[in-house]
């Protein structure tokens, strides 16, 4: 009797499964997938589902070389690693229509993982620095390639490095930079005397330095005791300053903490030491560069089209900057790469409910040719550099001064069809980025107009959280009409975790060049943070011209909520700007014109000025910029005006404070009121206002709080 129920209980789920099937077919054409699928089945089922993603592509091609498609085509993927030996690429021939899209997607709640990387599951005991460790023959496993970045067992494992947390400190024999004089890189810089024991044997590994807004990965060729030097093979991409932070990692002598690995490069085998209780380890080896291609080509107007992304996960994908190479790193944003994920010449696809994680590059990319695109709730984390990578790369030659301005250039594309575009990324939160390429960003656009980039959550990255433009000074730019609302960004520079302020000149969002129609609001900013200067929630650099800002929460920044390097024409109005180590507001340049408007803003310090000035703009001077009906306060009783901050780049209680009433004497805030807004508890980021809050004599306009980040 057991066994004749068992038995009809198996039909009728295979009956119910056969019915839920079609009902999922009933509308669509639907081919499955599955990680013990056969390509030799006909994938019209679970039960005979293909096993690769190719497989499935091709069935649609074949259904669409017969005729049109007459209905939307859905590829279902059951939970469950695909483990890739090259990138899955779709081309024009794979796109979908606007009535009929192709939609690549999770089978019901399942978790299928696209995945670029190697197993490693055989695995010996050795001694290693007099510690009992794991190490497996690499040369054992086909299309292995030396690797910079691992996963153990699902999380990301620590290349050896000493020191095994935190950073050393190049001494102040090392110089630095002035205004005056800009020294060279060199293939050295100095240590300090008490750090030399951990220099011993480290010949074989890299030193990680941090510079600016830059990191340099330099290996070691050998220690100069006598002067007090680390020796590399590679030059600095700037010269190296007293006080920059370094770490060493890579070498033999440096595994020494569980949860650490080494690879011997020249033996291709991999060493780990094992976290405390960890066993069945099994690490996977990074492999490809992309995991998924869409390659399409504008110039000829042949477009991946139509194409959609749903529940899917991407992992493991590499890039490495060769030891043997000539640059030590990428500079600014670490852009030299590709994404995970790589689209050129794609025109409405979508991915939503994605994730994108245990990535070695940035996670997604939309290249030349890109327009209408749309990236919605996706997690993008656990990143080796950013999240995303969006439009041309194209810096043009030179800086256009202001006094050059209207001067015929030749245009940034020379093929309009390059133009990347309109392109849409929404809910989506990007976090633990920078992992090895430290000065990655959460979201680049380069020469790419009206964008539209909301309500995502970023945080967690070394340097800037959103980075917009790439034309310094006041030449050729395509960075205009992108719309930046409803973002939270917060603990840039610093993460959550308290690593960090090792990178400076950084940004909540950091923009540059002509930024015409560009909107930056309703954004929240919190926790910015960088290592000598530059912690500002919002950073118009070189060139900033005709952007808006307004109705954007800043506060707890390292520096300034925001400061203009130089720039011209932009409006900032009605923000809350509050708690900074320097001050309020900063600008570093005085140019012939306006270079900002700031009016009907909330300014409130906690015992630091209003105001700073920098290295080419002194508070004494007149009409560097139009300050006017704002409200100032200062928790800590008086308010000051304004105090001129370089080279030390911090405010100095006991250097010259220019008075609030010796500001407003120079012609500045002639409007503007000092007053208690009557934040609800600012001190622990609750700014909601009063009813009556004098701040609405000076024309602010309540900001709506709490519905910034995804929704």
């Amino acid at each position: 009797m057991k066994r004749q129920l068992i038995f009809c209980l198996s039909v009728l789920l295979v009956v119910f499964q056969s019915c839920a099937d079609k009902t999922i077919s009933a509308n669509e054409i639907a081919f499955y997938v599955s990680p013990v699928g056969n390509d030799t089945q006909n994938g019209t089922s679970v039960e005979s589902a293909f096993a690769t993603l190719e497989k499935a592509r091709n069935a649609i091609r074949e259904i669409k070389r017969g005729s049109t498609l007459e209905k939307p085509v859905t590829v279902y993927l059951q939970g469950g690693t695909y483990q890739l030996s090259e990138p899955f690429v779709l081309t024009p021939e794979d796109s979908g229509t606007e009535e009929f899209p192709i939609t690549y997607s999770a089978y019901e709640n399942e978790k299928p993982i696209i995945s670029g990387g190697l197993k490693v599951s055989e695995w010996a005991k050795a001694e290693l620095n007099g510690r009992t460790v794991l190490v497996s023959d690499l040369s054992k496993i086909k299309k292995y390639v030396p690797f910079e970045q691992l996963w153990v067992n699902d999380h990301r494992a620590v290349q050896a490095r000493t020191p095994n947390s935190g950073y050393l400190k190049v001494p102040t024999t090392q110089g630095e930079d002035t205004k005056d004089v800009k020294r060279s890189s060199t293939y050295d810089f100095s240590y300090d005397q008490s750090d030399e024991h951990y220099l011993e044997d480290v010949d074989d590994g890299v030193a990680v330095v941090f510079n600016k807004w830059l990191e340099y990965h330099m290996p070691i060729d050998r220690i100069d005791r006598q002067n007090k030097k680390i020796i590399s093979t590679k030059k600095g991409g700037r010269a190296i300053e007293a006080d920059d932070d370094y770490y060493l990692e890579g070498g033999r002598i440096m595994l020494d903490n569980p949860g650490e690995w080494y690879l011997d490069r020249r033996e291709q085998k991999l060493y780990y030491f094992p976290l405390e209780g960890e066993t069945d380890i099994v690490a996977t080896i990074p492999s490809l560069i992309n995991v998924l291609r869409l390659q399409g080509d504008a110039a000829a107007d042949q477009l991946v089209e139509h194409v959609q992304f749903k529940g899917l996960t991407f992992s493991h994908t590499t890039w490495v900057l060769p030891r043997d190479a000539e640059e030590s790193g990428y500079g600014q944003a670490d852009i030299g790469m590709e994404g995970a994920l790589f689209l050129t010449g794609a025109k409405n696809c979508l991915f939503e409910g994605c994730e994108i994680t245990a990535i070695g590059n940035y996670g997604l990319e939309m290249s030349l040719g890109c327009s209408n695109n749309r990236v919605v709730r996706c997690n993008i984390h656990d990143l080796g550099a950013g999240g995303f990578l969006i439009g041309p790369k194209i810096r043009p030659k030179g800086k256009v001064a202001a006094e050059e301005i209207g001067t015929e250039l030749p245009p940034v594309l020379e093929k309009p069809t390059d133009a990347t575009h309109t392109n849409e990324i929404a809910d989506c939160r990007i976090y633990d980025g920078g992992r090895y390429f430290h000065c990655a960003v959460g979201i680049w656009i380069g020469q790419s107009p009206d964008n539209h980039i909301h309500h995502n959550e970023i945080y967690n990255f070394y340097y800037s959280g959103i980075s917009t433009g790439w034309t310094w000074g006041y030449g050729p730019a395509l960075a205009t009409g992108n719309i930046f609302e409803y973002n939270k960004i917060h603990h840039i520079g610093k993460l959550t975790n308290g690593d960090g302020s090792v990178l400076s000149d950084l940004g909540g969002i950091y923009t540059l060049g002509n930024q015409t129609g560009t909107i930056i609001r309703f954004n929240e900013f919190h926790d910015i943070w960088a290592g000598k200067y530059g912690g500002w929630a919002i950073y118009c650099d070189e060139g900033t011209t005709n952007i808006l800002i307004e109705n954007n929460l800043a506060y707890r920044c390292r520096h300034a909520c925001f400061n203009q390097h130089y720039g011209k024409d932009n409006l900032i109005r009605n923000n809350i700007f509050a708690f900074a180590d320097t001050s309020v507001i900063m600008m570093a340049k005085i140019q012939p014109h306006t270079a900002y408007i700031l009016k009907n803003n909330i300014l409130l310090s906690d015992g630091t000025p209003i105001y700073a000035g920098g290295y080419d703009y002194k508070v004494e001077q007149k009409n560097a910029f139009v300050a006017d009906s704002n409200l100032v306060w200062s928790t800590a009783g008086k308010v000051l005006g304004a105090q001129n901050r370089f080279p030390s780049r911090v405010y100095e209680p006991n250097e010259a404070v220019m008075g609030w009433e010796e500001w407003k004497a120079l012609g500045n805030d002639q409007h503007s009121i000092i007053a208690d807004p009557g934040f609800k508890d600012p001190s622990n980021g609750d700014f909601t206002l009063p009813d009556d809050s004098p701040a609405l004599k000076i024309g602010f306009k309540p900001i709506p709080l709490g519905q910034a980040g995804p929704r």
